[in-house]
């Protein structure tokens, strides 16, 4: 089958939910059933304007209440792990990740051996979970003597480090945020028991991971389906079986090949969006939403099919030293009808309710029409209500006479 990139575009954005919302209001419910469509959803620490996760159930859902996230995790529905860097995961998936638990419990792994030369702490830390339950690392002093390192993550507290070591081999669980600090609990008294007792095999596992990458992605080379589950740079997905895999998923009709337009590589299409590319090939269905992206958004955070799909190249500047960002500290993608038009560098002060535009930049490809203007600043408003509501300020724009613009359609 052959696809044009408009086609492509359009169903990779079906595809990841973003096309239009739900009506409705976005129930607890809902948010769990996007989780666990999505299969993951990144988890970070930056909170200028939202925690990314926040944006990325509100772009798909609307406004919906953030604890709900929280209450799945007390309910025993969602819990974290390394699915793509840190991630909010379903609870029934958690069999899927235990034979990467096991890995990186062996003596011969960074963190099994390291629990194996420390396994004072790692007695004195599961010891206190043991008879006092969940924990935080606020549970454990730090010892005597120098401050650490500022880059040091764990506080200078080993058990810190023994707490976190200890959940990625599966020897704890995630079961709540206090704040966005983790509350740790026993794998085995955290995790139902049918689920514990589970035993997928690598090919369950790998059918697992393909089909939900595929199903959230709509439509993906193999690599794109490859990183979409990984922890650092190591993927969750062999890529010798990955191939293997497709090709038997080929054949069972479960995953169709497709050639895109200007691609140098096959892709395969989720067959679920066959009815979708029928509509769009008669005239209808095409996205109508406008909203905000986090950084991290399932559609983004691959930045090379981000460029490959939307022609945006998109870096975050964060970790850029001030002097050398072209766009600002953290700048969120906006999407239009399923088009990445700008970015805009954000910050909201909950205290004074002021959500400030530090920047706004169309891409190159966008000329500064009104109706993109409108689209923003619909875009901006709606968020805002999400994040608390209040006042707008609009800094700096490129192009200059787009802020104006935007300023006068807020």
């Amino acid at each position: 089958m052959h696809l044009s990139r408009d086609e492509a575009r359009m169903l990779a954005v079906i595809g990841q939910r973003l096309d239009r919302r739900p009506r409705g209001k976005a129930t607890r419910e809902r948010v769990l059933e996007m989780i666990c469509y999505l299969g993951s959803v990144q988890l970070d620490t930056i909170s200028v304007v939202a925690r990314s996760h926040e944006t990325v159930l509100y772009s798909r859902l609307g406004a919906f209440d953030p604890q709900d996230v929280w209450r799945l995790y007390a309910e025993g529905a969602l819990t974290e792990y390394w699915a793509h860097a840190a991630a909010i995961i379903p609870i029934t998936t958690f069999p899927f990740f235990r034979r990467a638990m096991a890995e990186r419990a062996d003596p011969d792994h960074e963190y099994g051996g390291w629990l194996v030369e420390h396994q004072g702490v790692v007695d004195e830390v599961l010891g206190t979970i043991s008879e006092h339950g969940p924990v935080t690392s606020r549970a454990f002093a730090r010892p005597e003597g120098p401050r650490p390192a500022a880059w040091a993550w764990y506080g200078g507290k080993p058990e810190k480090e023994a707490l976190s070591h200890l959940w990625t081999v599966g020897r704890l669980t995630v079961v709540q945020r206090n704040g966005f600090e983790r509350v740790f609990e026993l794998t085995e008294r955290a995790v139902p028991p049918d689920l514990l007792a589970e035993q997928s095999s690598p090919e369950e596992e790998m059918t697992f991971f393909i089909r939900t990458a595929l199903r959230a992605m709509g439509i993906a080379k193999a690599r794109w389906m490859r990183d979409y589950f990984r922890t650092g740079a190591r993927s969750h997905l062999p890529a010798r079986e990955t191939v293997q895999a497709l090709a038997r998923m080929s054949d069972a009709g479960a995953a169709i090949p497709v050639q895109v337009e200007g691609w140098d590589e096959p892709a395969w299409l989720d067959p679920e969006l066959l009815p979708r590319l029928d509509e769009l090939r008669d005239g209808r269905g095409r996205p109508t939403l406008t909203t905000v992206l986090s950084p991290f958004d399932n559609l983004v955070w691959h930045r090379e099919r981000a460029l490959t799909l939307f022609g945006f190249d998109y870096r975050l500047e964060c970790y850029t030293p001030e002097p050398k960002r072209i766009y600002g500290y953290y700048t969120l993608p906006v999407l239009h009808r399923g088009r990445l038009i700008g970015r805009l560098d954000l910050h909201y002060a909950r205290r004074t309710r002021l959500l400030t535009i530090k920047s706004i930049h169309l891409e190159p490809r966008e000329r500064p029409t009104g109706s993109n203007a409108r689209a923003i600043a619909s875009a901006v408003r709606d968020y805002l209500g999400f994040l608390g509501g209040g006042e707008i300020l609009v800094g700096r724009s490129s192009p200059e006479e787009f802020g104006r613009m935007v300023g006068e359609a807020l």
